[in-house]
């Protein structure tokens, strides 16, 4: 039997939302296994996905579409260029039962712009309309039985990473997900008096808005005027919108949603060493030690076959503050196994 994702219901409740942002090389399963065992966010998106990739058989994707029936609700993210490519990443999409789709015209990456893709697509409205309309259409055809994953003609290999998925996240009943786009103020300068209304035309289910253009990245501070004259618009339209860029607290992210009119707020990079960041709390060494130590064990369990270096990234993080930071940087970029994390914690501890 088939339902409306709980995220179309929590967005139809038009009340204040605090999500996790999609961060590429951070928001994987273990990262966001470990926020959900901190502090939940509203909702989570994974990291971008290649729509191209997972239309060409790219098992090793599959890693980056894990996620545990706690993080629900959850928003698998698309990036590409080809519709038809996002049409069968969506259908995927739809039968790992991930709670809503998100189309990436945002990504500021060189090595994602430069092809065409992310925040390029800006200025290629009639290519994101067509990208818009595809994944649309897979949702719809997924939702009355039109198409299902054994259409697709996906190899073996693909089919057998899809049962371990759909293991690791079982769902009983069919969730029909929520269809959304994050996006950018523009390429050079700010064309969201413009580019705003072109998306809210598709009438998506939310909208995101990063308050910087590509040219800037992450550089400067985020327009939250733009953002909000954008929220107005996506108010108007019946669209629930989100405002992301430089939101560093819950505190902040109330008090611009209030300021701004903005409904809902993703916070990306300040929850990166800083799972606390959803609620306010200041947390000791001891609390990140042990977080440390979580996002290890998560790591580990979901991942066994990958090597230990990713984590160091997160752990660098943790440490910062640490009256002996330098010292401890100078290990945890050497870490290799939890078992040399552990025997850091006396030095961790001891400040």
């Amino acid at each position: 039997m088939a339902q409306t994702t709980p995220l179309k219901n929590l967005l139809n409740a038009n009340k204040f939302l605090l999500g996790l942002s999609p961060m590429d090389g951070i928001t994987d399963a273990a990262f966001r296994l470990t926020q959900t065992q901190i502090a939940k966010p509203d909702l989570i998106f994974t990291e971008f996905v290649s729509a191209e990739g997972l239309a060409h058989n790219a098992v090793k994707l599959y890693d980056t579409l894990l996620f545990s029936p706690q993080e629900r609700p959850i928003i698998g993210q698309l990036f590409g260029k080809d519709p038809q490519s996002f049409y069968t990443a969506a259908v995927i999409l739809c039968h790992l039962g991930f709670d809503g789709i998100d189309i990436n015209f945002g990504c500021p990456a060189k090595t994602v712009t430069q092809h065409g893709s992310g925040a390029a697509l800006i200025a290629q409205p009639q290519l994101a309309r067509d990208i818009i309309n595809s994944v649309k259409t897979a949702i719809d055809d997924f939702a009355t039985n039109k198409v299902s994953i054994n259409s697709l003609q996906l190899k073996p290999k693909v089919i057998e990473a899809i049962n371990r998925n759909l293991q690791y996240s079982p769902h009983q009943t069919k969730i029909i997900p929520t269809l959304s786009v994050k996006t950018r103020l523009g390429i050079d300068t700010d064309v969201s008096k413009k580019w705003i209304p072109f998306l809210l035309h598709f009438n998506l289910d939310f909208l995101t808005l990063h308050g910087r253009t590509l040219r800037q990245g992450y550089a400067g501070l985020a327009d939250w005027q733009a953002i909000s004259r954008a929220g107005k618009l996506a108010k108007s339209a019946g669209v629930y919108f989100f405002g992301n860029g430089d939101i560093d607290s819950s505190k902040k992210a109330l008090e611009y949603s209030e300021k701004y009119h903005t409904p809902g707020i993703l916070i990306g990079r300040a929850a990166m060493g800083n799972p606390w960041v959803f609620t306010g709390k200041q947390a000791n060494f001891t609390e990140k030690y042990q977080a440390m130590l979580l996002h290890a064990q998560n790591f580990l369990k979901i991942f066994p076959h990958r090597r230990f270096d990713p984590l160091r990234r997160h752990f660098l993080l943790y440490v910062s503050g640490h009256p002996r930071a330098k010292a401890l940087r100078q290990e945890i970029v050497q870490l290799t196994s939890i078992e040399q994390l552990c025997s850091l914690e006396e030095k961790i501890l001891n400040c």
